[in-house]
């Protein structure tokens, strides 16, 4: 299997982390599950996965890959992730935390 970054290592990866409430694990991932359709349609979008910790359910995690940072912020602000966004501070524990990121190997 390959990924992007294979073939362009000039992509724009993206990870980002959060954690769900006690409680909020379901919800939060429907609700992240939601924006995958959509993204994936957006220009500049090459991979945009969802993942659920194994050994904690309440992890979760977005592998992206994007053509550029512009391409990254346009998508930060589509009606999709911010109809997201005010939902948030009831289903995280903590803060969402985003790492931008380049392939070296």
């Amino acid at each position: 299997m390959s990924i992007p970054t294979d073939s362009d290592r000039e992509l724009l990866t993206v990870v980002a982390t959060m954690r769900a409430k006690p409680g909020k694990e379901d919800e939060l991932q429907a609700a992240l599950a939601a924006l995958v359709e959509p993204t994936l349609a957006e220009d500049g979008c090459h991979t945009y996965a969802l993942h659920r910790g194994t050994t904690d359910p309440a992890e979760f995690a977005f592998y992206e890959n994007w053509t550029s940072q512009t391409h990254l912020d346009a998508h930060l602000g589509t009606p999709h992730i911010q109809k997201l966004l005010p939902l948030l501070p009831e289903l995280l524990d903590g803060e969402l935390v985003i790492r931008t990121m380049r392939r070296v190997a």
